[in-house]
């Protein structure tokens, strides 16, 4: 039996896991991940010469499309990996190894920050809220997205399903917040107003996964994904298949002609400090 001593924390698992997807990310996470560059930094008036700060970059989407747009920006992730992936993929933006939750800038440093899914693998995200507080000038503005819970978000809801049913939840995790505690708007409200901000705003992304077959629905959630793999690595062989079978078989309903499409909404959340 593992001990608790050999659990990794929240933030190890999710450092570990996004540093060993980072090289495939673009062909699978990305794929959905990069739409919501343009609405965030819609959402925060990004203009030139503003100086914008990429929170839980990745690959550097939001970062590298600032700096096409004329601003100064810097791209933080915790994972040496995707970091290296941001600097190979956007030359013209500064990225570097940084906690969200821990930010290595001076107060009132930035114009605006934004943050594309970052949230929803944070220990303690209202820190990292808190935190873009402190490096914001006045007036300056914050936007991030994160998915859309199962009752919108399809894709969510059919590995989901499948975990539930076959899944046994008991197993040696770290602690957690709930996935989805930010696609609700009041609670993403209250969490902002309660760092400071104000005129909080919120939006639905229409995004959707687009695959070819139901067997790279699963596919792309074995190397989208960080929480969802460590619960099903933790399963027995027999449970594993069960739970992919099920996924795969629940894709097929959203086969359209020759492509696989599914239902997979985000909210943008955006406001501004005084």
């Amino acid at each position: 039996m593992q001990r608790a001593s050999d659990i990794p924390s929240l933030k190890e698992m999710e450092r570990d896991g996004w540093q060993q997807k980072a090289a495939v990310y673009d062909a699978f996470a990305g794929q959905m991940t990069r739409v919501a560059a343009r609405p965030l930094l819609e959402a925060v008036a990004a203009r030139p010469g503003m100086r914008i700060l990429d929170v839980c970059c990745g690959p550097g989407y939001g970062a590298g499309e600032a700096v096409s747009r004329g601003l100064t920006a810097i791209g933080i992730d915790i994972a040496p990996a995707m970091v290296e992936e941001a600097r190979r993929r956007f030359p013209a933006a500064l990225f570097k190894e940084g906690d969200a939750e821990a930010l290595e800038f001076a107060d009132a440093s930035f114009d605006a920050a934004i943050c594309a899914f970052g949230m929803l693998h944070l220990p303690e995200p209202e820190k990292a809220i808190s935190e873009v507080f402190r490096i914001l000038r006045p007036s300056g503005r914050y936007a991030f997205t994160v998915w859309c819970g199962p009752d919108k978000a399809d894709l969510i809801s059919l590995a989901l399903k499948a975990m539930t049913a076959h899944a046994r939840m008991d197993v040696p995790l770290p602690p957690a917040p709930s996935m989805f505690e930010f696609s609700n708007p009041a609670t993403s409200t209250a969490a902002l107003e309660r760092a400071g901000f104000q005129e909080v705003s919120s939006e639905q992304l229409p995004i959707r996964y687009v695959g070819r077959t139901a067997e790279d629905v699963f596919d792309w959630l074995e190397k989208s994904t960080v929480r969802t793999m460590a619960l099903f690595r933790l399963q027995t062989a027999e449970v594993q298949e069960r739970i992919r079978e099920e996924i795969v078989g629940a894709a097929r309903a959203y086969s359209i002609d020759d492509q696989v499409q599914i239902p997979c909404p985000a909210v943008l959340y955006a406001a501004r400090k005084p």
